[in-house]
């Protein structure tokens, strides 16, 4: 390893006695690293860097920690992490007055009439054991959230992923929206109703996205059930982003890429903190382009040529936050059974069928084509193996052109793909992202839905790294932290059964899978030779762990600290080192 270029620059920070995983094109291991001016001036030995030491560098000896660049999490949603964070939440209720008692605190904090808007009375994949988990055998009603919050309207939402999924409200937001037992409503939602006719406060929705509310920056309330519930304030959204952030910082992630898509109010956001110099991830986002524009046209287009205005090419910003072209949805989830598949399946609804097709084949070439023409970079997310076939003929067909080599246009989430498949992308530049929590998840959704040959085949990182492709990892927001995400790469678990899918056929190597979770990631942001990897004249984005995650025993991986987190040589976390 070499002291690089900047040799005779004095460096603010030197750290030593550590254990350093560079993921250079070598995946060497140093011991030492110098940083001057937020970027990496030396990595090697103490006395490689100790070139650069001078009377005002501050010296660290880490004591034998481990080093290894921050982590860059292709695909997490930050703002919906945030907004889970800032919102009432039940950490998997155990009985029914374990729901009540958060809603009792809330009612005691806010004024009569004030919305308390809940997170999920569980998550994903504890969910599934829901309502047996609890005590009394069943869901909430209206009547027992009555007992404890009479005159404010409370909401619990549904978790998204999964089908069904259920929310619950009381009487008192039931009647604020005019709610019956005969409210219409759209194809797989159900208002649960009594003897009577009425309303219990239960409501079920097999869709994703759901029909009923999921109070996030798309959320509109005219035209959903619940018109009576404010929408998400821009101090709201402010506050969840910057929730997110600091979460992801005490997490050892310095970057992330959002192609998925960003409404406009977390756009506003990240802007916001970023002009206020505290946003504390480096954030690549997309515009997002709705799914109902696919049956608008001419809004499709005007958006098409606004954002090309300012967020063409590889994208427009600086180092910390950038903005670059479109993020769609071409199918629905795989973790509901929902997703474009290439043959019959039990779907949500538990009925056989292809799955969701969001736009038809013709309008959705005719977008990608007016992208591509307007210099726009192009992210997709393609769920089963249906829509990544019919997403990539379409980037083959606008390819033949208007070349896409180098744009570097994503899939997203691309859950079941083939070998031409990944053919196709090697020889486009297409770069994919996914996540093994899906596999943690909902790996008994796949094994039910798809059958067992398909989901062992489900998320093929190792296929993906042998064809020749740069696959990144990602967190989708659920679990974020990437030492539970880094160690799900290796043990491709499924939580329901606990058994693992894919092995050892898709099983990768430590080093293999902190490359697709530091420089991989990176490249998905244009910015693989600014971060990603520990080399001079990179930032010294770093993350220093209690464990060294190449060598301790595999279970302990998951409970591994993040003691740091260094943004250009600068702690965004810190549990004493820095101090």
């Amino acid at each position: 390893m070499s002291a690089g270029a900047a040799s005779a620059q004095v460096a603010d920070l030197l750290i030593h006695n550590a254990v350093v995983h560079t993921v250079d094109a070598k995946d060497s291991v140093a011991q030492a690293i110098a940083i001057g001016d937020g970027r990496i001036l030396a990595v090697g030995t103490l006395a490689d860097v100790e070139r650069h030491g001078g009377p005002g560098t501050r010296r660290v000896d880490l004591d034998g920690r481990t080093v290894v660049p921050g982590f860059v999490d292709a695909h997490p949603h930050m703002d919906m992490v945030g907004l889970k964070l800032t919102k009432p939440g039940f950490n998997n209720p155990r009985r029914m007055s374990d729901i009540l008692d958060v809603i009792a605190r809330e009612v005691a904090r806010r004024k009569p009439g004030e919305w308390i808007i809940c997170n999920p009375v569980a998550s994903e994949p504890e969910v599934f054991g829901y309502p047996a988990a609890l005590e009394e055998g069943r869901w909430p009603t209206r009547h027992d959230l009555d007992r404890v919050s009479p005159d404010n309207p409370v909401y619990i939402e549904p978790p998204q992923l999964v089908a069904p999924g259920h929310a619950f409200a009381n009487s008192m937001a039931i009647q604020l929206c005019g709610i019956t037992g005969k409210s219409s409503v759209v194809e797989g939602v159900e208002i649960d109703v009594d003897s009577n006719g009425e309303p219990t406060g239960i409501f079920r929705d097999i869709n994703f996205p759901k029909w009923l509310p999921v109070r996030d920056g798309a959320f509109r309330a005219q035209g959903s059930l619940f018109p009576a519930m404010p929408e998400l304030s821009d101090a709201e959204t402010l506050s969840a982003v910057a929730a997110g952030a600091k979460a992801f910082n005490e997490a050892g992630i310095t970057a992330i890429y959002e192609g998925h898509g960003i409404p406009a109010g977390p756009q506003r956001a990240y802007m916001d903190l970023w002009s206020r110099k505290q946003l504390s991830v480096r954030t690549y986002f997309v515009v997002s382009y709705p799914i109902p524009f696919y049956r608008d046209r001419e809004k499709g287009n005007a958006l098409i040529e606004q954002t090309a205005r300012y967020a063409g090419g590889n994208g427009f910003g600086d180092d910390l936050l950038k903005f670059g072209g479109l993020g769609f949805s071409f199918d629905s989830a795989a973790a509901m059974g929902a997703c474009l598949m290439r043959e019959p399946y039990n779907g949500a609804a538990g009925k056989p069928w292809l799955g969701v097709q969001l736009a038809d084949d013709e309008a959705f070439r005719d977008i990608v084509k007016r992208c591509a023409a307007a210099g726009l970079r192009v992210q997709v997310q393609c769920s089963g193996g249906g829509a990544i076939d019919k997403v990539l003929r379409t980037y083959e067909d606008v390819d033949r052109e208007i070349p896409i080599q180098g744009r570097r246009w994503t899939i997203q989430h691309c859950q079941f793909p083939t070998a031409d498949n990944m053919t196709t992308c090697s020889r486009l530049g297409v770069l994919p992202t996914t996540t093994t929590n899906f596999l943690w998840m909902y790996g008994s959704v796949y094994r039910e839905a798809f059958g067992e040959q398909l989901a062992e085949q489900a998320i093929p990182f190792k296929s993906w790294l042998d064809a020749g492709v740069p696959v990144a990892q990602s967190s989708d927001g659920n679990p974020f932290e990437p030492m539970f995400a880094y160690w799900q790469l290796l043990a491709r678990q499924d939580a329901v059964s606990s058994q693992p899918l894919g092995q050892p056929a898709q099983g990768l190597t430590r080093q293999e899978a902190l490359r697709v979770y530091t420089i991989n990631g990176a490249r998905t942001a244009f910015w693989d030779e600014v971060t990603g990897s520990i080399e001079p004249g990179k930032y010294a984005d770093l993350a220093i762990l209690s464990e060294d995650i190449m060598t301790v025993e595999e279970s302990r991986i998951p409970k591994t600290r993040v003691l740091a987190t260094l943004l250009g040589g600068k702690p965004v976390h810190d549990t004493g080192l820095f101090n």
